[in-house]
């Protein structure tokens, strides 16, 4: 099935113009009351044209205009709502700047603060000379015509019109640049999904890595906690065996200790015997000596 095309007809010429209407107000400066040019845009949002807001700040509120060139040295309230704003943070709107260029290159009547121009109601009643139906569009003078005027010597080397073709023309334009900014916001959505969706992936990955830091040292912290175990377990068990060890040589070396004791006593109380004893003991000494050296071999 064929999509349906633009209206046409008194219907369609009458919404054309209060959509031009709605959009040359928004393309209005609040300062001049006329359509945007060079706009820039202050820190809360609103905007102005360039020559507008530096002749607003050059005398604020009614005062004395300021001796020295160059920007305002501190902030100073914004003409529409007031808020505080600084002439450095200034930003152009190209946007605006180029909706205003068509609106003023495809003007309609009805424009804020352009006096002489009628609506879109004093179009629909017709010509205010002539009482016929505007019908035509002087492009020339930017406004609509009757077929009167259109004859007339003041409209007669102008370039004229149907009214139908010119509200068409300058929608096909309008609706060609919202295209444009529609295909922009769209590039800008895709952008802004592609960064969030980039951000939560980093951040999982990061949790990820997080996890498994955490688990590895866990094990790490088990694998020292056994390690630790064993060698405790180990340096037990050898603090036994030098234990176990250094009491059987004690108990070895006592034993050796009492038995020279004895032959040291032995070998006193022999010295002390009489010459005869004396010898017939040392023999006898002697001969227990050599058998127990015998019994130890």
């Amino acid at each position: 099935m064929a999509a349906p095309g633009p209206r046409s007809g008194p219907g369609a010429a009458a919404d054309a113009l209060a959509l031009a209407a709605e959009l040359q107000g928004e393309a209005t400066c609040s300062i001049c009351l006329e359509l945007f040019r060079e706009p820039v845009s202050v820190e809360c949002g609103h905007s102005f044209c360039r020559a507008c807001i530096a002749r607003c700040w050059e005398r604020p509120s009614g005062g004395p205009a300021r001796a020295l060139p160059g920007p305002p040295p501190g902030p100073l309230p914004c003409p529409q709502c007031r808020e505080p704003a600084r002439a450095q943070q200034l930003r152009p709107n190209r946007q605006l700047a180029s909706v205003a260029a068509l609106l003023r290159r495809f003007s309609l009547p009805g424009a804020a603060g352009q006096p002489g121009e009628r609506g879109p109601r004093d179009a629909a009643a017709g010509c205010a000379l002539h009482g016929e139906p505007l019908k035509l569009y002087c492009q020339d003078d930017a406004r609509a015509i009757c077929v009167v005027c259109d004859r007339s010597r003041e409209h007669r080397a102008h370039a004229v019109l149907p009214l139908d073709e010119a509200v068409q023309e300058a929608k096909e334009h309008l609706e060609s640049r919202l295209r444009v900014l529609k295909k922009d916001l769209d590039d800008y959505e895709v952008f802004r999904s592609t960064e969030e969706k980039e951000s939560k992936e980093l951040l999982k990955q990061m949790e990820t890595e997080r996890e498994n830091v955490g688990a590895e040292f866990q094990a790490l912290r088990a694998f020292l906690v056994e390690q630790e175990g064993r060698l405790l377990g180990r340096l037990e068990e050898l603090s036994r065996e030098v234990t176990q060890k250094q009491n059987e040589n004690l108990i070895q070396l006592e034993g050796e200790i009492t038995q020279l004791s004895k032959l040291s006593s032995q070998i006193q109380e022999t010295i002390r015997k009489p010459d005869l004893d004396f010898l017939q003991d040392r023999e006898k000494w002697r001969e227990e000596r050599k058998t127990e050296k015998g019994r130890e071999r």
